[in-house]
């Protein structure tokens, strides 16, 4: 399989709040955004990010009559590198953003960590390399 270019979609139940969070809080670039649609694409660093109403989604593949929730654990996560992670932690917090695990050192891994949630519940992880 050839791949040209690669896309992460994110099926949301709240577009708007969702398209709000990655444009004016994570000021990601609009590349699409078509609300009447429900679609949206950002480019985030080397990667395009895109929105798509969950609902529409699961018509599209005849899938609209399955329950839309299970109790579980988070089963994705973005995760988003950063060159100052307490400076974007600050900026996002001064924003309003809620982070669920505040910077952390994983010297395991070579990194510091946070993470938030956008407006429908996706796990953002923000990662930092340590020198």
């Amino acid at each position: 399989m050839k791949v040209g270019s690669a896309y992460t979609r994110l099926l949301v139940n709240d577009w708007k709040g969702c398209f709000l969070f990655y444009k004016d809080l994570l000021e990601f670039e609009v590349a699409v955004e078509n609300e009447a649609d429900g679609y949206a694409e950002f480019k985030a660093g080397d990667m395009r990010l895109s929105l798509f109403r969950r609902q529409e989604m699961a018509q599209l593949i005849h899938n609209a009559d399955k329950p839309l929730h299970a109790e579980c654990q988070d089963t994705v996560a973005l995760i988003f590198t950063v060159h100052d992670l307490e400076e974007e932690y600050q900026q996002l917090r001064h924003k309003g953003v809620k982070f669920t695990a505040a910077p952390m050192n994983n010297p395991y891994y070579g990194i510091k960590t946070a993470y938030l949630r956008d407006p429908d519940g996706t796990l953002i992880g923000l990662y930092e390399f340590l020198s």
